[in-house]
């Protein structure tokens, strides 16, 4: 869904959208004209300001390229994360985003997060993103894609459990079946940032840069509770 223009004209060329889904998400963003092909792009969640949200870029553009009627077949956005490039192919928008990189994370220096956000469960891998600050939690490949979706994680004790201050956002992940109903998925992942006001992201972008590294393959990820494509 497109998100809304709002008639007011602000200060140094700014435009404010307010994202309206289907799902409950709150983000805001504001985008400011640089040149006819540049646009500044700054992305916020309830509590602060957001280096990086690739469905609110695909939104700016859609706005720009279909409301807008911008003539460019490529929009520059000049960001917190560097500048994002957009272009449109036939009827779909084409986004260029940064991949970035994850490093094994010691277990015992998170060890309280991981408890309030997988209780006993098996973790299989622990990885951290310094760019994202992200930590990534690998789930055994013994479970089921319904234990990820059912699981009751504790996102409001994030905040009490991280003492390395460096994790601002944490990615639940399973690894996807190669046979049976769910077969086709690579992995399956849920987003958890109460750091930033959002105890879980229903549907965010931010993360799957961080995924894609880690799993080194062209993914196909499945949020539970968001409608698959």
């Amino acid at each position: 869904m497109l998100p809304v223009l709002s008639d007011s004209v602000f200060p140094h060329h700014f435009l404010f959208f307010w994202l309206r889904w289907p799902i409950p998400v709150a983000d805001s963003y504001c985008l400011r004209l640089l040149s006819c092909s540049r646009f500044g792009l700054r992305w916020f969640t309830p509590a602060n300001e957001v280096p990086l949200c690739g469905h609110a870029t695909l939104a700016s553009a859609a706005v720009l390229f279909h409301v807008k009627k911008n003539p460019n077949s490529v929009l520059t956005f000049v960001t917190l994360s560097g500048e994002l490039k957009t272009r449109q192919e036939k009827d779909q928008i084409v986004l260029d985003l940064p991949l970035y990189s994850t490093y094994p994370q010691v277990p015992q220096e998170v060890e309280e997060l991981i408890k309030a956000a997988t209780g006993d469960m098996i973790v299989q891998d622990l990885r951290y993103s310094p760019d994202t600050e992200k930590l990534l939690v690998r789930l055994s490949d013994a479970y089921e894609r319904s234990v990820l979706e059912e699981l009751q994680v504790r996102a409001q004790h994030f905040l009490s459990a991280e003492k390395t201050g460096k994790v601002k956002g944490l990615i639940l992940t399973l690894k996807g079946k190669s046979n049976g109903k769910d077969k086709g998925h690579d992995f399956y992942s849920r987003y958890f940032a109460p750091w930033y006001g959002v105890l879980e992201d229903p549907v965010t972008g931010c993360y799957d840069f961080v995924l894609s590294f880690f799993c080194n393959i062209s993914l196909i990820i499945i949020c539970p509770g968001v409608p698959e494509p």
